[in-house]
């Protein structure tokens, strides 16, 4: 049963990503605790892996064409402090309680089905210049390795806002972020030895049919009604945030 929940979150996860683009990332450390029965902290630590591999993936398919292409001056720059506050953000959460965590990921989930819910605004872009680009990169490398999600729902807005980059441009560069950042925190935990118990058969599981997923899902985005799409997913969202909050405070202690 576990396997076939493990696939399951796998499909789910990479079709949201597939169709969404940024922000279903933020679907696979719910999936992981509610699907496949990991604790928190085991979930968040899978979680950098499974988004980064897909990550990867809708970034190779990003090569086949040229408007896809990252700009590489932007994610250079975004590069410099979101990778390091990533690292930082994995280490912090290796120490502080598991509840704190779900709290975080629960505001962040509540966030992104608000933006969803809210009729698409327009890219009145501004050149903010290198230290706010900075700024948001370190904010958002630490929400990635602090919850393990991508960040996407957070990247995308601001290198559209504060880089001027078109939303095709943005979203592909996001991606490559996306990649570097769950690496750079997976690396850390490793290393400083404050991993969990890692579950290989279940992070192939995920990420093989994540991977799978989020390929149908670019498919099928073109054929579903956008707006649609991001309601359903936004109140979907909220629902996830219902229960994370529901199961954290019905926890022993």
């Amino acid at each position: 049963m576990i396997v076939i929940l493990t696939m399951l979150s796998g499909i789910i996860i990479g079709l949201s990503l597939g169709v969404l683009g940024a922000g279903g990332a933020i679907l696979t450390v719910p999936a992981l605790i509610f699907l496949v029965g990991l604790d928190e902290k085991a979930a968040i630590a899978h979680s950098l892996v499974v988004v980064g591999v897909i990550a990867f993936t809708g970034s190779l398919i990003n090569l086949r064409r040229h408007d896809s292409m990252p700009d590489g001056k932007t994610l250079l720059l975004f590069a410099l402090s979101s990778a390091p506050s990533a690292a930082l953000g994995a280490l912090l959460g290796a120490v502080i309680s598991a509840n704190w965590q779900m709290g975080v990921l629960v505001v962040l989930m509540i966030v992104a089905a608000i933006k969803m819910l809210r009729a698409p605004s327009t890219n009145n872009t501004t050149n903010a210049g290198a230290l706010k680009i900075l700024a948001v990169g370190a904010g958002t490398g630490a929400i990635t390795g602090l919850v393990g999600v991508g960040g996407g729902f957070l990247i995308v807005p601001a290198l559209v806002l504060f880089a001027g980059l078109s939303m095709i441009r943005a979203t592909a560069t996001s991606l490559v972020l996306i990649v570097l950042n769950t690496l750079v925190a997976a690396v850390s935990l490793v290393v400083t030895d404050n991993a969990p118990q890692w579950h290989g058969g279940i992070l192939l599981t995920l990420c093989g049919f994540g991977v799978a997923g989020v390929i149908a899902g670019q498919f099928v985005a073109t054929k579903l009604p956008a707006h649609k799409v991001r309601r359903l997913f936004a109140w979907c969202l909220l629902l996830i945030a219902a229960s994370l909050v529901i199961r954290t405070l019905s926890m022993p202690g």
